[in-house]
């Protein structure tokens, strides 16, 4: 784990991030995100399988939505290929949105195994937001912090 993981308080872990997409107020950089995620994607066959650039592209919207909320509130984009986010205390933070609380335990799965192949160097916090794609609501379902004794992800309380 990181150690500056260490001093974050239950507060920053359990603060409300639910929005709307509403809210976002700069969506030209929102949808140019999306778009040169897509593209990335798009550009190799393993990646792309054998989706369209569109496809991937809605797939990208819909994850970069609360991307794009927390970043105008003050987090900053992880430019590193393939990563999220970097939140306030400088934590590297991946953010995963499904679309039913009983996905949860998939997405969370999926990061573990992720966590697990060391060369991806995948964050110790993963956030999760929940939006069922017809509504314009995110809601934070979750905040969920590496084990290494346990191997896994944890929720936060």
């Amino acid at each position: 784990m990181h150690s500056n993981t260490f001093t974050k308080t239950s507060d920053v872990f359990n603060m409300d991030m639910t929005f709307d997409v509403a809210d976002i107020q700069d969506k030209s950089e929102w949808k140019e995100r999306a778009m040169a995620e897509a593209k990335a994607i798009h550009s190799k066959p393993s990646t792309a399988r054998s989706r369209t650039l569109n496809e991937i592209y809605e797939t990208c919207l819909y994850g970069h939505a609360p991307e794009q909320y927390l970043i105008e509130t003050g987090w900053m984009d992880d430019e590193r290929p393939y990563k999220d986010l970097i939140d306030p205390q400088g934590d590297s933070v991946e953010i995963k949105v499904t679309q039913k609380e009983e996905f949860v335990p998939y997405v969370l799965a999926r990061c573990q195994t992720a966590k697990l192949e060391t060369w991806r160097n995948y964050p110790d916090i993963v956030y999760i937001f929940i939006n069922n794609k017809r509504e314009t609501e995110y809601v934070h379902e979750g905040t969920y912090l590496w084990d290494a004794y346990l191997r896994r992800y944890m929720f936060v309380e």
